[in-house]
C-alpha cells in the first residue's frame, strides 16, 4: 500500500479503482466546446481525494477503456495513481467482468475489499457482481458523487 493507516485502524477498502473519462476528467458530454481538441484535465477534487485515501492506507488505480499511456507525462495527477490498467494493453474492455477481476489479481485484493468508481452503471453493475462495493459518479451532481466516494471511504471495514 501506498500510505499508512493510523495506528489501529483498518482502511475501508485496501483500492479504490477510478474511471478515467467521466470520474477523473469531465466527461465528453461536460467537455464540449472549443476545449474538445485538448486532453480534460483531472477534476481538481481528485487529487485532495488520493491524498485522503493514501493517509488510510489505501491504494488507488485508474481503470479506462479509453486511456493513451502518454497522457501520465502529459496531464498533471496522472502519476499519483498506485497503477493504472488500460483495456487495450489486453483487449479486455469494460464491462466485461475480466477487465475488473485483472485488477483485482494485479493487485492482490480481494473483491471485498476494493471500490468501484465509474460514471457508466452498467460498470457499476459488473463490479457489483463479482463481489466489489461500486459508486455510480453522477456527472450531473459531481459534489454528491465526490462526496458520496469521501463518505464510504472513510466507513470502517
Amino acid at each position: 500500500m501506498s500510505g499508512d493507516a493510523p495506528r489501529g485502524e483498518r482502511p475501508a477498502f485496501e483500492v479504490v479503482v477510478f474511471d478515467y473519462e467521466g470520474v477523473c476528467t469531465p466527461s465528453a458530454r461536460e467537455y464540449i466546446g472549443d476545449e474538445a481538441h485538448r486532453l480534460p484535465p483531472l477534476r481538481p477534487e481528485l487529487s485532495s481525494v488520493i491524498a485522503e485515501l493514501r493517509g488510510r492506507g489505501t491504494s488507488t488505480a485508474l481503470l479506462s477503456n479509453e486511456f493513451d499511456r502518454a497522457w501520465v507525462s502529459q496531464i498533471d495527477g496522472l502519476s499519483d495513481f498506485d497503477h493504472i490498467f488500460v483495456g487495450s494493453d489486453n483487449r479486455i474492455f469494460k464491462p466485461d467482468r475480466r477487465a475488473f477481476e485483472r485488477v483485482l489479481y494485479v493487485v492482490g485484493c480481494a473483491p471485498e475489499q476494493c471500490l468501484f468508481v465509474d460514471d457508466d452503471e452498467v460498470n457499476v453493475r459488473v463490479a457489483r457482481s463479482i463481489g466489489c462495493d461500486a459508486i455510480h459518479f453522477d456527472t450531473s451532481d459531481v459534489d454528491a458523487s465526490w462526496a458520496a466516494v469521501r463518505s464510504v471511504c472513510r466507513e470502517p471495514s
